[in-house]
């Protein structure tokens, strides 16, 4: 695959991202607040924070809205008065929302929703860059699989940092590569700040500089990792006036592995299947099969690809342990493969790896489905414009 046709692919690609925009807004008067998913209960506790005009659903908001939420307060509140949900398991992921509210801070609140789809989509494309450079040449082409993500795409289109986290990780790890240590640095360092996962890419390259005793690579590369501790600490010690209005801890929201799954087809007691849940099948068809893909790695003589290895493993941990609340939504399903993707197709040097078509497969059906689902099957949500 040449540069020239990756670029035309691109320019499709955004074409036809902004025309599931539309699709998405034309219920709501084509405003963009809409794909925030602003819900009426924090509207109304958080009534100096939300921007005029912008879409309020009357019931369903999504993560986005929290985003958003941190965003506003952290430019444009100094009371630091925030009421969110589960506090203690957001205000961390600060990543998406600084760089969205520095750019709010500058060009007005009121353009928050088309300056965060202008920079997660921005990063997203440099991101494919990225991961076009680091494959070798015979198997560029399957950078499409990247850009076509299902997860990538459905994050981006919520407003929500997974997808900018795995795209930071990915330009990171591009710099890492190539050996431009302070740009590797700055950008696993936002890497981090975004999503926690992020210390596991260091973890392993921080040992690789420790047993080289390359002293000065190790404390560059550290450094993210102690500050994120150091921010932990300090939001433990300087809290809010609240704990958000579900301050639930991580027992809470975890289940024994796949325990989630079993539980998510339960209703009032009983199994119910309904053909709308055919996708979290797939889901748990691609769980299995990156399982495989990451013992099959684990065969191969060398170790040196453990830094995109284990947050493979990490990510599939998440999915394991998630509570059935996260498996009954499509959602939160598909944005916990977001990472997986990517760092597959560079783990996995052999390219007829049965493992790896499997998961690309399943991920092209669900990027089928995805498109179905906005353009047909998601229904209109009643809603009104903030005062």
């Amino acid at each position: 695959m040449k540069p020239r046709d990756l670029w035309i692919v691109l320019i499709l690609f955004i074409l036809g991202v902004v025309g599931l925009i539309y699709a998405k807004t034309e219920p709501y008067g084509n405003s963009l607040s809409a794909l925030i998913g602003i819900w009426e209960g924090f509207y109304e506790i958080n009534p100096n924070l939300v921007d005029p005009q912008f879409v309020i659903y009357s019931s369903g908001g999504y993560d986005g809205q929290f985003f958003y939420l941190l965003a506003k307060d952290l430019f444009a509140d100094e009371k630091w008065d925030l009421i969110v949900d589960s506090f203690y398991f957001r205000y961390h992921r600060i990543g998406l929302s600084f760089a969205s509210g520095t750019l709010s801070l500058l060009f007005g609140s009121a353009n928050y929703p088309i300056l965060t789809l202008i920079l997660l989509f921005s990063v997203f494309i440099l991101s494919v860059y990225c991961l076009y450079e680091l494959l070798p040449k015979n198997s560029k082409w399957l950078v499409l699989f990247y850009i076509v993500s299902p997860y990538s795409l459905n994050a981006n289109l919520l407003l929500v940092a997974d997808s900018f986290f795995v795209s930071l990780a990915l330009i990171a790890y591009y710099f890492y590569s190539k050996e431009k240590h302070f740009l590797a640095f700055l950008f696993f360092f936002f890497t981090v700040f975004t999503r926690e996962l992020g210390i596991l890419f260091l973890a392993p390259i921080g040992l690789q500089f420790l047993l080289k005793k390359n002293w000065k690579l190790l404390l560059l590369y550290s450094i993210p990792g102690i500050l994120f501790i150091v921010f932990i600490i300090y939001g433990w010690v300087a809290t809010p006036n609240h704990l958000g209005t579900n301050p639930l801890g991580f027992r809470d929201m975890t289940d024994y592995p796949l325990f989630g799954f079993a539980k998510s087809f339960i209703e009032n007691g009983s199994f119910h299947f309904k053909i709308k849940e055919f996708p979290k099948l797939l889901f748990l068809f691609s769980f299995f099969v990156v399982c495989y893909l990451c013992f099959s790695s684990l065969r191969q003589p060398s170790l040196q690809k453990l830094e995109i290895l284990l947050p493979i493993l990490g990510s599939l941990l998440v999915i394991a342990i998630a509570e059935e609340g996260y498996w009954r939504s499509f959602d939160n399903l598909s944005r916990m493969f977001t990472l997986i993707l990517p760092f597959s197709i560079l783990l996995i040097e052999d390219k007829k790896n049965i493992g790896l078509k499997l998961f690309l497969t399943s991920s092209a059906l669900l990027f089928f489905f995805l498109l179905i689902r906005i353009l047909f099957i998601t229904p209109k949500k009643e809603y009104f414009l903030a005062i």
